[in-house]
């Protein structure tokens, strides 16, 4: 047989792994919707790369991981600026359908491979929207769509490595036909990149990759953020929330780019998701005395994680903020915030770094 094209699969044993408590309770939904999928015999589509994206995803150290806040922030987002009840961070394994994060009544932590949809948006290199699934001869005759929850709406985009490999998608789904506008996809779109983003992270934060040194170059820190801020545009326009930007002069830095894109668009994304809809982050690069980002933004409950474990408040307990405190520890950089906004609520954060 061919890796590529439709593949059935036999009824498969459910696996006998640690399991959390939440995925316990969804044991008995799990079994039905495993029943289902095998009484129906589905076929489901097979990358090209199959074996090459499985050892991707499986390199990332990310199955059966505990929920975590960043990953939970995104999927929260996704269903508000989509209109959608639900939305989930998805990985697509060899036989099953697992969710990282997931906003909505699910009840299930994983499913059958055979009933995702996601198998089929992996197959592609952009968002894939099925306005309704009763129309669509692929997903017509799926089990959660003719039975329990009844999906009738998804728009999935692939969450893709550097190299191209799918390893699942951010989605969102309905309980009735639907559809999103352009500026909707575009941010799910950047959501969907943000994922990718945070997976990586978070992979090098598990598998203590932090410790290689950094390629350093001499960088202007403004344009870095600028970018960054471009690109996260997508998501405050949606939600109604302004991201400002000012710079005057380049600010010189002594960075690996990589990493140092990776910490910026980090903190900046948390700032934005910090932001009520309809809020205001305003960011400004100075180079004197040092090359600095400065963050305000609503003042929320305090400090994010990122910057308390980077001050040496608290080490964060989970992978993603530690990992962004590491690579910015490792570029010089200091952090410091204030509440002492005269006339303000708001907090401003400060990420100084050495100057190149």
């Amino acid at each position: 047989m061919s890796r590529s094209g439709l593949r059935s699969r036999a009824p498969h044993a459910v696996r006998n792994r640690h399991r959390s408590a939440e995925a316990r309770q969804g044991d008995s939904v799990g079994l039905t919707l495993e029943a289902r999928a095998s009484e129906m015999a589905m076929p489901i589509p097979i990358p090209h790369n199959e074996a090459d994206r499985v050892s991707a995803l499986h390199a990332m150290a990310v199955l059966d991981s505990p929920p975590e806040t960043d990953f939970d922030d995104i999927v929260q987002i996704a269903s508000e600026i989509c209109g959608a009840p639900i939305s989930l961070v998805t990985m697509v394994d060899t036989d099953r359908w697992w969710f990282k994060a997931q906003c909505g009544p699910i009840g299930v932590r994983e499913a059958p491979r055979e009933i995702a949809f996601c198998s089929y948006a992996i197959m592609g290199r952009d968002l894939m929207v099925i306005p309704d699934t009763t129309a669509d001869g692929r997903f017509a005759e799926n089990p959660i769509v003719q039975g329990d929850p009844h999906i009738r709406f998804y728009a999935g985009a692939p969450l893709l490595t550097s190299e191209g490999a799918a390893l699942g998608t951010l989605c969102v789904l309905d309980y009735k036909p639907h559809r999103l506008n352009v500026e909707q996809m575009r941010a799910l779109r950047t959501l969907a990149g943000e994922v990718t983003d945070l997976l990586e992270l978070r992979r090098q934060a598990v598998t203590e990759t932090l410790d290689a040194r950094p390629q350093l170059r001499t960088l202007d820190l403004a344009y870095i953020t600028e970018d960054r801020i471009h690109h996260l545009r997508a998501i405050g326009d949606d939600r109604k929330t302004v991201i400002t930007l000012a710079r005057t002069d380049p600010a010189w830095v002594r960075a690996d780019p990589a990493r140092l894109y990776q910490a910026v668009d980090y903190v900046s994304f948390t700032a934005l998701k910090a932001t009520p809809a309809g809020g205001r982050v305003a960011v400004r690069v100075v180079n004197s005395p040092s090359p600095t980002i400065e963050l305000r933004q609503p003042a929320g409950s305090g400090p994010p994680m990122w910057c308390a474990d980077l001050s040496g408040t608290r080490t964060s307990d989970e992978p993603v903020p530690h990992a962004v405190a590491e690579i910015l520890r490792a570029h010089g950089a200091t952090t410091a915030s204030t509440s002492d906004i005269r006339g303000s609520t708001d907090v401003l954060i400060a990420l100084q770094f050495p100057a190149a």
